[in-house]
């Protein structure tokens, strides 16, 4: 996801929205390389079992591995100072912000039922991240709220599209061959390595790749897609964004977790909101079990970057926050008296000291996922903060508000559609607050 916006990134949570030449870190020996490889293939064997000791125990293995290197980025982070004095966003300029992402989603959007998915270098997530944007602004009844509600409704109608056309539930992935971005190229070798193994037919239809034959990357835009599409049914009321909703948590809910720490954390993020909004017990189940599965035991427990995730692809800033997002919004929806929920919070506590003190001491590494996660903590309740303690988000914030602020004023704004949308709510309510 390298495609940048002046105002808004659309629809990329892995956006590091940092702009730099990063430098790579050392590369681990191939011998490493191999054993890892190995390890991963346990693990997934593990994960599909679900045998929870196993999986703990493998993870525990790689940290060994990869020795010093447990936890540290694949690239190196680079950091970014924000201004030291920034006055507040206003009203207005909140206001103003909803009327920005109408805009440029009304100028941007490539979507459209009936399009040829081959010939479609767009994903699914930035549908998803547009339509969060427009909904939050339902929700904080922006003055143009009737005009964002139709523009999401547009969207949520392509991605009911897309799900028809794959006809498992999931929000599939386009079959474009050729694409630039890492997303693409990813799904090009996936994609490739099917034609080669003869199953081709069993992962594309309609020109839609509906199946990711254990790979786990369809959980990404799914996830996203699926709770775009849940909270587009709690601003409309309309049935069929429900329906779709549901047919992508149900997908998720019959998915194994696989090795790759973060894709799990996109169903977790699903089946957490699958929960909320519908009350079936299924759903937070199946949301704990992926976090026991296939979220938390990829966490480093001690040393120096206790906290962060051991692999260096999930330890880069962007996928730490991520993790933690989807971590959070578990916690938001379990009850209090639940057995998961002390192993949870310290999660997210050591999660969010491994990486919120940064932001004060070196600068910002990353926009959009931290913001969007640190957000959602400020969302809970008092008492659930106080459960998960002390974790320097409000100083976190400050900076990443600071930044974010200085960078609307000057040249439209440094996140995506939808963390924009959140942050642009969260704004107008505090101004409610303090008028």
């Amino acid at each position: 996801m390298h495609r940048h916006f002046l105002f808004f990134c659309c629809g990329t949570l892995v956006v590091l929205c940092l702009q730099f030449s990063h430098a790579q870190q050392p590369k681990l020996d191939q011998v490493t390389q191999q054993a890892l490889k190995q390890t991963a293939q346990k693990l997934a064997y593990a994960m599909r079992s679900k045998d929870q000791s196993a999986v703990r125990k493998l993870a525990a293995e790689s940290v060994v591995m990869l020795g010093n290197l447990a936890g540290v980025p694949e690239v190196a982070d680079e950091y970014r100072q924000a201004p030291e004095h920034v006055e507040p966003l206003t009203k207005a300029e909140a206001k103003a912000g909803f009327e920005k992402i109408l805009q440029f989603v009304q100028k941007n959007k490539w979507w459209r039922i009936g399009l040829d998915p081959t010939k479609t270098e767009h994903l699914p997530r930035e549908v998803a991240t547009c339509m969060m944007g427009c909904l939050a602004g339902c929700r904080a009844n922006a003055p143009n709220e009737d005009a964002l509600l139709a523009e999401a409704g547009e969207s949520g109608d392509y991605l009911l599209w897309t799900q028809q056309q794959a006809g498992t539930g999931v929000i599939p992935f386009p079959a474009y061959r050729g694409g630039k971005n890492k997303a693409f190229q990813a799904a090009d070798r996936f994609l490739r390595l099917a034609k080669e193994s003869g199953r081709l037919d069993e992962v594309v239809k309609n020109g839609w790749a509906f199946d990711d034959l254990t790979d786990g990357g369809l959980q990404f835009d799914n996830g996203l897609c699926g709770v775009a599409l849940f909270e587009l049914y709690e601003v409309s009321h309309e049935k069929r964004f429900l329906l779709g909703a549901i047919a992508t948590a149900d997908w998720s809910l019959e998915r194994s977790c696989v090795p790759n720490w973060n894709y799990n954390s996109f169903s977790v993020y699903l089946l957490s909101t699958a929960y909320r909004v519908t009350h079936e017990s299924k759903y937070l189940e199946a949301a704990k079990e992926k976090a026991r599965l296939g979220v938390l035991p990829g966490q480093l427990q001690d040393g120096t970057y206790k906290g962060r995730w051991v692999d260096q692809h999930n330890a880069r800033p962007a996928y730490h926050y991520i993790m933690v997002r989807g971590l959070t919004a578990l916690f938001a929806v379990l009850p209090n008296d639940d057995p998961d929920r002390e192993s949870l919070a310290k999660s997210i506590r050591t999660a969010m000291q491994a990486r919120n003190d940064e932001f004060t001491s070196k600068g910002i590494m990353n926009v959009d996922s931290s913001l969007e996660a640190i957000l959602l903590f400020k969302s809970l309740s008092a008492d659930q903060q106080k459960a998960i303690g002390s974790c320097q988000t409000d100083e976190a914030f400050a900076v990443l508000e600071r930044h974010c602020v200085s960078r609307l004023r000057k040249d439209g704004g440094p996140f995506s559609a939808g963390v924009g949308g959140n942050y642009f709510a969260w704004a107008l309510s505090q101004s409610k607050e303090n008028p």
